[in-house]
């Protein structure tokens, strides 16, 4: 897949997914789409090797228990590195927990690029509730305007 090809795709997500509110493009690369339950989301391409990178912040620490949550992200990737294709970070200089997510796009169609998203933000939706529990001072992103996206497909 080229870069074309997923601009062609972004330009066609927000009429193919009601729950896509708008679609900035940021740059040749990347795009902001924000959700109609106010969940903002990174689009990024990689070009070598081609993949999608998505992006989305899931909570935000309190400032006393940043090293704690520093500790524990690292603790999370190494429990996901080779289980899931996603990673955690703290953001500078504004120190939100960010989900990362890379996917693999060399034949992505409409469905397997909302399939992304939809698996990607019910994970967000996921560790955001683990975050808040755990440290945050935001509340948690919902996650039921996104089971409705995957049940609409399913």
């Amino acid at each position: 897949m080229r870069l074309s090809d997923l601009q062609y795709l972004m330009h066609q997500l927000g009429s193919a997914t009601p729950e896509i509110v708008t679609i900035v493009q940021d740059d040749i690369d990347s795009w902001q789409v924000e959700f109609d339950e106010g969940v903002s989301l990174h689009f990024g391409w990689q070009e070598t090797p081609p993949r999608l990178l998505l992006s989305c912040a899931i909570g935000q620490p309190l400032d006393d228990a940043r090293e704690q949550v520093y500790a524990s992200l690292l603790n999370a990737n190494l429990l996901l590195t080779g289980v899931a294709n996603v990673k955690l970070a703290l953001s500078q200089p504004d120190g939100d927990v960010m989900l990362i997510g890379e996917y693999d796009i060399a034949s992505f169609s409409m469905d397997s690029l909302q399939s992304s998203v939809s698996d990607f933000l019910h994970l967000a939706a996921k560790y955001s509730t683990m975050v808040a529990e755990a440290f945050a001072e935001s509340p948690p992103i919902e996650a039921d305007h996104l089971s409705a996206m995957r049940n609409q497909r399913a």
